[in-house]
């Protein structure tokens, strides 16, 4: 399949103030992220509150501008592009945000929210912009009616259903979703996921779904990247990730994951500590305080992102986890 997303060594830093007199810092929100995405895949990104999912979904939405690295969008370099090259790779890139009731304007009505991508990007007319319209709104299960009526009308599951269909108006080649069903009921959860998926196989669409829930990644994703402090700690094949995790931070979040049937004699691993500050990160490994198999070696050494059985892992000792 062809690959339609690449980023090399993605990083974005922010400048923040220390406070008065106190001068400024740097925020490293994003610091060396590798991947490629291919058409009809789906790349899941996890990690706790602060780890830099956003982050990475605004650089890859053109929202934001990396402050180095490398981002290819179906063959085309974002660094350097055009002002026409840029408009394209808008239209090929879309997001669906987290909340369903704050991504919607609540002054117009549904069926023109829908049109508006269409209205701005092509040259169609309004009768073909409408019937484009109806087919979406068919595809994601609304009805004909619900075209004239406006987002508070609307249940947040149904929310979503139109966040869903304005960003695949132009049929794009990647759609990034930032946590797009966590602010929904778990008996609607289900029922968006899927709809994701079915509109995947139709359009072959490439995917970038960011959530903290590994039980929704599980039943979504093809390859799954962990992230901690801004830094890609293991990445690869979701059942390989699922049936061994190489490092202990992926370790620790599945273990965290809840289970219908947990299995009594499997340890819980539990995380000491908290996520460190992001002005001030530890040397070494940045999950070395916390993590229950460091040594000097990792409070000294920065792990590289290294290639470990089937998967890329960040850590100095993940062959002994094999």
């Amino acid at each position: 399949m062809a690959v339609v997303l690449t980023a090399r060594e993605l990083t974005r830093h922010y400048e923040v103030s220390r406070g008065l007199f106190k001068g400024h810092a740097t925020v490293r929100a994003l610091n060396g992220v590798s991947f490629e995405l291919e058409a009809g895949k789906t790349l899941a990104v996890v990690g706790e509150s602060g780890c830099g999912k956003s982050t990475l979904a605004r650089a890859l939405t053109l929202i934001e501008e990396p402050s180095s690295g490398s981002l290819q969008i179906a063959g085309t370099e974002v660094k350097g592009a055009s002002k026409t090259e840029r408009k394209q790779l808008r239209r090929d890139v879309q997001m669906v945000f987290q909340s369903p009731y704050a991504s919607l304007n609540p002054r117009q009505k549904i069926g023109d929210q829908l049109a508006e991508p269409l209205l701005i990007n092509t040259s169609l007319s309004k009768a073909e912009r409408r019937e484009k319209v109806q087919k979406m709104m068919e595809q994601v299960g609304l009805r004909p009616e619900h075209y004239q009526r406006y987002p508070h009308m609307f249940s947040g599951g149904q929310r979503q259903r139109i966040a869903l269909a304005r960003a695949m108006m132009l049929q794009p080649k990647v759609l990034v979703a930032d946590e797009p069903t966590s602010a929904l009921d778990v008996s609607i959860q289900a029922q968006v996921l899927n709809l994701f998926m079915d509109l995947q196989k139709e359009f072959n669409t490439a995917y970038v779904f960011i959530s903290h829930n590994l039980a929704v990644v599980r039943h979504v994703a093809d390859q799954v990247l962990v992230m901690y402090l801004g830094r890609p700690v293991e990445m690869g094949p979701k059942e390989d990730i699922y049936d061994k995790p190489l490092h202990p931070y992926t370790q620790a979040l599945l273990s965290a994951t809840p289970a219908i049937h947990p299995d009594p004699l499997k340890p819980k691993i539990r995380i000491a500590g908290e996520l460190p500050n992001p002005l001030n990160p530890p040397d070494g490994c940045a999950f070395h305080k916390r993590c229950p198999h460091a040594t000097e070696r990792c409070a000294a050494e920065v792990p590289v992102l290294r290639q470990v059985s089937s998967r890329q892992v960040a850590c100095h000792y993940a062959e002994q986890f094999l």
